[in-house]
């Protein structure tokens, strides 16, 4: 009891002598916490205070999201790791498409693959509280793909692919290496020609036709991110009224027959969804829409125009907006796109004929694409200046496939001169049908007349995506613009004489 006081007095004391020593000290105790204080902040603000020279921190620059912030109660998640407790005789095929989005394949299949062999599963049925380990998982913290400023448009040096390139390892492996040889744009497909949707849609249309089942991504944000973390402009071209199966699936979104009543060109090549029907629109502008929320930077119109092949006299349209020149149904449309997309911070390009480039009114009421009306409601103009597309003797030139200075130059110039302020980024030729003598140096004047005629940029094309000939012609250029001293602009015009 005695040892017990005598604590409590001892305790008593120390505590009154450090209550007098506080009072006594008051004002050099209050000095050190706010010396402690204030080095703490100042430490907290360096750390995160954005450096004014975003080439020097240039991550600081992006946004970042959290993508397991809402995750599954089944799902754990720590440093490189993820796992996956099974809710109960689920199948591998199952689980894969259920957490795709959260790793880094952008395909189902080879996420079931890696799952199986990484797990060395004897069977793909899993049973209940069942662990497995999902291999390639994203980071705690990745960049945001949604935009929220409007991207600027670089000197674009693009290489185009079909969608069915986009799912292949070999596309994916050549990214890194196609990003070192100056090409720095992609342009994929999103939907071609013969209409499928190559990723998978969410956009309520799509999912109601099914019109993307035949689709080779599964994951569009994972395929975009992939694009970003090597800087590549990126562009996502779209067929908008030449789509065969929107027609197939919707015959009243065709242009009709005024002799049958059915589908105009029925049993053709060409198949023809109506430009003046408001729901083909939509479609269109809906799809476009998701990839803008999805962060491409932009949205690429492809046929945006009408049918000038059949017998055009037997075709009849809805006009859903009123009945108005072809021109004006063009304009209206990229008007109404135009509009939705730059909301969305997201930049619209559109491809034209190369004959519309030569302004002969001909060919502008047959396609309805006139560049002084188009050119108000979009960025970028790519004239599809491909020497070997113009007929013989077209402009005295016997064989113009031969000539590619000539055209791509005239073309640009052409559609500079009426386009205003809107770029002019022509699809050059990267293919050798109708072409003498294709190799590096054809490669070479056409990026020569681009260079010349002013435009900014240029994208190559070929249906096959063989770009051989196009990289050894721009590791030529390279070459020539570091023995030059210049500061590796692969669109300096002064880079190259003609040859």
């Amino acid at each position: 009891m005695a040892k017990r006081k005598s604590t409590i007095i001892i305790t008593t004391l120390i505590l009154i002598l450090i209550t007098l020593l506080c009072i006594l000290k008051k004002d050099y105790i209050i000095y050190k916490i706010d010396y402690c204080r204030g080095y703490l902040l100042s430490m907290f603000s360096n750390m995160n205070q954005k450096d004014r020279f975003t080439i020097v921190y240039p991550s600081l620059e992006k946004k970042y999201m959290r993508p397991y912030a809402a995750e599954e109660h089944n799902i754990y998640h720590s440093g490189q790791m993820l796992f996956y407790r099974s809710l109960g005789n689920e199948t591998v095929s199952q689980i894969s498409d259920n957490l795709l989005k959260y790793t880094h394949y952008y395909r189902t299949y080879n996420l079931r693959k890696a799952i199986i062999k990484a797990n060395a599963l004897a069977s793909t049925t899993i049973s209940k509280n069942d662990i497995l380990y999902i291999p390639h998982s994203l980071p705690a913290a990745v960049v945001d793909l949604k935009k929220s400023s409007m991207p600027s448009i670089p000197p674009v040096r693009g290489l185009y692919f079909t969608g069915n390139s986009l799912g292949t390892y070999n596309f994916i492996k050549s990214l890194k290496s196609l990003r070192e040889s100056g090409i720095n744009s992609i342009v994929f497909d999103v939907k071609d020609i013969p209409g499928i949707i190559s990723y998978l849609s969410h956009v309520p249309a799509v999912q109601e036709l099914d019109t993307h089942n035949k689709r080779t991504v599964d994951d569009i944000a994972s395929l975009i991110r992939i694009f970003k973390s090597l800087d590549y402009y990126v562009i996502a071209r779209t067929s908008v009224f030449r789509d065969h199966l929107l027609v197939r699936k919707k015959p009243e979104y065709a242009i009709q027959s005024r002799s049958t009543g059915r589908i105009w060109n029925e049993g053709s090549k060409e198949l023809w969804c109506d430009p003046t029907n408001k729901y083909v629109q939509d479609y269109n502008i809906a799809i476009a829409l998701e990839l803008a929320h999805y962060g491409v930077d932009e949205i690429q119109f492809d046929y945006i125009r009408f049918p000038t092949v059949g017998n055009l006299s037997d075709a009849s349209y809805a006009w859903h907006f009123g009945k108005m020149q072809k021109e004006e149904v063009i304009a209206h449309f990229l008007k109404r796109a135009y509009k939705e997309l730059h909301a969305s911070n997201t930049r619209i390009s559109i491809d034209i004929f190369g004959v519309v480039a030569w302004g002969k009114s001909v060919d502008i009421r047959k396609t309805g694409q006139k560049v002084e009306l188009l050119a108000r409601y979009c960025d970028v103009i790519s004239p599809m200046l491909y020497p070997s597309h113009f007929n013989d003797d077209f402009d005295g030139f016997n064989k113009p496939g031969d000539n590619p200075y000539y055209f791509i130059y005239q073309g640009c110039k052409r559609v500079k001169s009426r386009a205003g302020n809107t770029r002019v980024r022509p699809w050059l030729q990267a293919f050798k049908w109708r072409v003498s003598n294709y190799n590096e140096d054809y490669i070479l004047k056409q990026v020569k007349a681009s260079n010349d005629a002013g435009a900014e940029g240029y994208l190559f094309w070929n249906a096959g995506n063989d770009y051989n000939t196009v990289l050894r012609a721009m590791a030529s250029l390279k070459a020539t613009v570091s023995s030059k001293g210049t500061a590796n602009n692969l669109t300096d015009p002064t880079n190259l004489t003609q040859r």
